[in-house]
């Protein structure tokens, strides 16, 4: 397998509507797409959808650094098995420091790609045998209004959704709680997510008057930074706490077992690194007694958002997927469209994504950068 073409397609696509959390408002989402071409003719497809507040990456640095530079790295390099592509990902991935959705976006592309070229299922490079397709897990944002929550969990219950997530981290919360409990509580499992907005002291006292909802966990709770505050919320107030924000390297999660401040991982492949830095994450956490909970991040086009259900299928012991299938339901329109077999595998190998190029132009910011074998444009 030889490289011969990288592509990296700026995009904004707009939402339906507009989602929200504690720390921001959504209403478009930018990515950079990365489209990998053998010497044969096969297609890889990645997503980079950087996130400032987490990584540290921005959508600038990623285009005109970042992005680049590991481009520049594959083109025209060639593989001859599938484990020597795993092999050189993964000894990439010790050189990016938290340039994780970056790495992300080419391992999936590359894995895509190698798939396809060698003939090999997917899962097979970083997972096990798949099993059945996970449930969705639902989120709910300030983007739901006060007056209009108790209809939305009505239609959450009629819908049959077993796995809630609440935002929080506003003076409405305690009141909003109430009415998803009423609604959701007996029938739904249900978590909620302060991204991190809180103090230390602030998260106890709230979190000492939300606990009597019977909340299965609280997402960073706390600042990312403050591993401690996460340790001390979860001693003083006796709910499991996820990381979230916290967590994206495997020095992060080790930081966090050491500081006994975690029961749970929150992996989001968009942001830990991709298939096998994510795989890294779940293995440590089992080997830690940890639980680990499958996510993806706001906006995601089908491609993350099919590399989810793949690796959510083939690794780990996750409950649900949250944000399954968002690209359908929350974005105006995709780039991709997805052909999978009825067991929700691509039959030609890879992701089964294959890019619209109508869809690409119509919301690409401004020029692609296409690099070939011998010159670039």
């Amino acid at each position: 397998m030889r490289i011969d073409t990288v592509e990296l397609h700026t995009i904004e696509i707009p939402l339906r509507s507009e989602f929200s959390h504690a720390l921001r408002t959504r209403s478009c989402s930018e990515a950079v797409v990365v489209i990998v071409r053998s010497q044969s003719g096969s297609v890889g497809c990645g997503e980079i959808l950087p996130r400032p507040y987490v990584t540290g990456e921005t959508i600038a640095d990623v285009v005109r650094i970042f992005a680049p530079e590991f481009a520049g790295t594959i083109l025209e390099r060639t593989f001859d098995s599938c484990e020597e592509v795993v092999n050189w990902l993964a000894d990439k991935a010790a050189t990016m420091n938290r340039r994780l959705a970056t790495l992300a976006g080419f391992e999936i592309a590359i894995l895509d790609l190698a798939s396809k070229e060698f003939r090999c299922p997917l899962w097979k490079l970083f997972g096990d045998p798949p099993g059945d397709e996970l449930p969705a897990g639902v989120v709910i944002g300030f983007d739901i209004g006060d007056e209009a929550l108790e209809r939305h969990c009505g239609m959450l219950r009629l819908t049959g959704k077993r796995h809630i997530k609440v935002k929080v981290g506003q003076p409405s919360d305690l009141s909003r709680l109430e009415t998803v409990f009423r609604i959701l509580g007996s029938t739904a499992s249900i978590r909620i997510d302060a991204n991190g907005v809180w103090s230390v002291e602030d998260a106890c006292r709230n979190l000492l008057r939300l606990r009597r909802f019977n909340i299965r966990s609280v997402e960073q709770p706390v600042a990312a930074g403050d591993i401690s505050g996460m340790r001390r919320v979860r001693r003083e107030v006796g709910l499991a706490v996820m990381a979230d924000e916290a967590l994206c390297t495997f020095d992060d999660a080790r930081r966090l077992i050491d500081a006994e401040a975690v029961d749970i991982f929150n992996v989001r492949l968009g942001k830990c690194g991709g298939f096998l830095a994510s795989t890294r994450l779940v293995r440590l956490a089992e080997e830690s007694g940890l639980a680990c909970h499958l996510g993806t991040l706001v906006g995601e086009t089908g491609i993350l958002s099919s590399a989810a259900e793949v690796f959510g299928r083939s690794v780990g012991h996750f409950e649900c997927l949250e944000g399954k299938g968002q690209h359908r339901f929350l974005l105006k329109h995709d780039i991709v469209k997805q052909n999978v077999g009825d067991d929700g595998f691509a039959n030609a190998g890879g992701l089964g994504n294959t890019i619209l190029p109508d869809r690409l132009e119509q919301f690409r910011r401004f020029p692609p950068d296409i690099l070939v074998s011998g010159h670039s444009t």
